[in-house]
């Protein structure tokens, strides 16, 4: 039969095309033979078996196109580095089993899907960068293609998933978590537990885990991280340079795993929490802090400090509200345009955005000074109720010519400086989003943030947001078996998901008014619905399978951490113990009810309550300024027991004495900004009164005039007997 003469000529230019791929792989091969032999085994670190799943990754091929040619022999290279394994690269695409570097007019990325690996490029510099990703986040490279180029070695070693959800339209395509930087055993610079665990402690991390830090937030499902530059943080490393100094290494390791990096500052709060600058002046209520020559000042000394980090930052949000120290929606405009000119002149691309908080601000006044464009932040409607104020934020900034972003600082967690406790939140944060999308705003938000405060203990909630802020159809609780299957292995998932059911069913339930922190009977702690016989029976099973895990080497995991899986493993089991005893409480509360009805032997009663009350302890876990979450809510309806029977509230020594010692820290935490005497409400001189309720306040605070540490001012308010803070004690001997 004779050839068709287009068959011929389809012939000669894909022969044509080989050559061509054969040069190009001759040239790159030569390129590096000149440095190295590419098939010589490398002698850097310690050689591991990289898994893709189940399989090794010695089983693969790497393939490649025309344009790809340089980029696929460097991932050989790194391959072999890592593993001691020769690795076959060519054109040809295998049938399975492949990583598949190839140019082409795609969007560039990474997908793995069933096992399969396919990187791409739009040029031949793009396919090498994102070679240069892929090494980074699944061969435990940090900075491939840099000087400081390194395998990393000491921390938790993860595999390669076989599948990474890569959805095509994500409902929010910029997602990121609030890096919080709250001390993890020391809250608001005023109390300090030295039986904290310091594994979450982000600033205390070599460089390695920090990196494996920022790797982990991008196996979540997030396109970035969010990092808060506060004087809180400042105080407990001594110094801004310090923490500015983590804080550029994370924007650094952000950028070579391809994820954006942004900055977030206190706008109007640069002094206590343990940070003492006395030259910081404020204005009140009285007139505009943009007319005070010294308060200028305080604005243009930390604004020029803040803008240190402008150069590497992506993205910076300006937070003004709570903490802060401006009173006018015109100063906040004013003040935010100042920051913005500093940002602007060191890196022009610079996003600059408001923070307000809950719809705070007055948009209309900080017009005259924010230029159209600018990002306006604002929280996230957890209800049906909510929804109709945010919808009418939203078309109000939408009417500014201004853009929107979330910044949701209460649904994956609550931060850890106040109500400290590790969540898992699935169902709120799912029922939260879906809520947001049904709800067919004029101007949906663009960006979208995710409180990370408790840091490796929030990672099972925060894969949950980083994968519904893509797909809000994704079931939660599917979600939450992927999550328990990625950190220890499908052997192992069952216990770990177990174990994530009872911290979210104990502390989160399923709505947001169960969640939501409130002495409500809604508040899961307090509700009669808490579920406390099926807890302890739940505690009872899974915590020694826990502690058993916690024993095992688990290198099965596909999430990269800063700590070995084991070590996040014996994390968790603390909050379980939690959780057992407070359940074993309630059971014991509600025997005590019973008795309530059916006795008056007050004797008899106040024996049975004082019998069945030790406080929940706070082991290894977290601090906060309202203490233990469960120790808390013990407390609480203990008081509303003793109240009803009109019998004696039990005390403990060791209770009321970390509940003191963390009054008189915030007091002197204030009092050390000013040279004048300061005075504090008695009832609400702590926390607003809202920590420990403002008659246990006002308790606590006359035990500490009764140690001689406060001087009553006979007025229902109280200062530091040494209020210039000489020689300070924190003895209540």
């Amino acid at each position: 039969m004779k050839m068709h003469k287009d068959n011929i000529y389809k012939i000669i230019c894909a022969v044509i095309l080989l050559i061509l791929t054969a040069c190009i792989v001759v040239v790159s091969q030569k390129k590096y033979a000149d440095s190295k032999d590419i098939n010589k085994k490398s002698t850097l670190g310690k050689h591991v078996d990289i898994k893709v799943g189940d399989t090794s990754i010695s089983e693969y091929k790497i393939c490649f196109n025309a344009g790809a040619g340089e980029a696929a022999l460097k991932l050989k290279e790194y391959i072999e580095d890592e593993t001691g394994f020769d690795i076959n690269a060519s054109t040809r695409k295998p049938s399975d089993k492949y990583i598949f570097v190839r140019k082409s007019k795609e969007a560039k990325g990474i997908k793995i899907e069933n096992g399969n690996i396919t990187i791409t490029g739009n040029s031949s510099e793009e396919c090498l960068e994102q070679v240069y990703v892929f090494a980074n986040m699944y061969l435990n490279y940090a900075f491939a293609g840099e000087e400081r180029e390194h395998i990393i070695e000491n921390v938790s070693y993860s595999n390669i998933p076989m599948n990474v959800r890569n959805v095509s339209d994500p409902w929010m395509s910029n997602r990121e978590p609030i890096v919080c930087l709250w001390k993890t055993d020391t809250v608001r610079g005023i109390y300090t537990d030295r039986n904290i665990s310091l594994k979450s402690e982000l600033m205390m991390y070599s460089d390695d885990e920090l990196y494996q830090y920022v790797k982990m937030m991008r196996a979540l499902g997030f396109t970035g991280i969010q990092v808060t530059d506060m004087c809180s943080t400042w105080a407990q490393y001594g110094g801004y340079e310090y923490v500015q100094g983590r804080l550029r290494f994370m924007a650094d390791a952000a950028h070579s795993l391809d994820m954006k990096f942004t900055l977030w500052v206190w706008g109007a709060e640069f002094n206590g929490y343990g940070w003492v600058d006395k030259s910081v002046k404020y204005i009140d209520y009285s007139h505009l802090s943009q007319e005070d020559e010294d308060c200028l000042a305080t604005f243009e000394k930390y604004y020029s400090i803040y803008s240190q980090l402008a150069d590497c930052s992506d993205r910076v949000i300006m937070h003004f509200n709570d903490p802060g120290n401006l009173y006018s929606s015109k100063d906040i405009g004013f003040f935010a345009n100042m920051f913005r000119e500093k940002c602007i002149a060191i890196n022009p691309d610079i996003d600059f955005g408001v923070s307000c908080y809950r719809h705070d601000n007055n948009i209309d006044e900080m017009k005259e000074y924010l230029p159209k464009g600018t990002m306006i932040y604002s929280g996230v409607a957890h209800t049906t109720e909510e929804q109709e104020t945010y919808k009418n934020y939203s078309n109000w900034i939408a009417t500014r010519e201004y853009r929107r972003g979330v910044w949701s600082w209460n649904l994956a967690e609550m931060e850890i400086d106040q109500l400290a406790e590790m969540n898992v939140n699935a169902k709120v944060i799912a029922e939260t989003y879906r809520l947001t999308k049904e709800a067919g705003e004029v101007m949906p938000p663009e960006y979208w943030s995710e409180m990370d405060s408790y840091h490796l203990l929030n990672i099972f909630s925060l894969y949950c947001s980083g994968n519904l802020l893509q797909d809000t159809t994704l079931d939660e609780d599917a979600l939450l078996r992927e999550i328990s299957e990625r950190v220890v292995g499908s052997e192992n998932a069952d216990t770990l998901y177990e174990s994530l059911n009872i911290i979210q069913d104990a502390r989160s339930g399923e709505h947001w008014d169960e969640f939501k922190i409130k002495d409500s009977d809604s508040y899961i702690l307090l509700s009669k619905d808490y579920p406390a016989e099926e807890l302890i029976k739940s505690c009872n099973e899974v915590i020694p399978k826990m502690q058993e895990l916690s024993s095992k080497d688990l290198q099965n995991n596909t999430i990269p951490m800063p700590i070995p899986t084991s070590d996040l493993i014996a994390l968790i089991i603390p909050h379980l113990e939690q959780i057992r005893k407070y359940a074993e409480f309630r059971v014991a509360l509600d025997k005590g009810e019973e008795m309530l009805k059916n006795s008056s032997d007050k004797e008899a009663i106040q024996k049975y309550i004082d019998g069945i009350y030790t406080p929940i302890p706070t082991y290894n876990t977290i601090t906060g300024c309202w203490g233990q979450v469960e120790a808390r809510a013990q407390y609480i309806l203990l008081e509303r027991f003793c109240t009803k029977a009109n019998i004696e509230i039990p005390r403990d020594e060791s209770f009321d004495d970390y509940r003191k010692r963390r009054i008189y820290g915030e007091m002197i935490a204030i009092q050390e900004n000013s040279d004048e005497i300061l005075h504090f409400d008695k009832r609400t001189g702590y926390q607003l009164g809202i920590a420990f309720g403002n008659d246990e306040t006002e308790r606590l605070i006359n035990e500490l005039v009764e140690d001689g540490l406060l001087v009553d001012d006979s007025d229902g308010r109280v200062h530091i007997s040494n209020w210039n803070l000489d020689n300070l004690s924190y003895s209540f001997d």
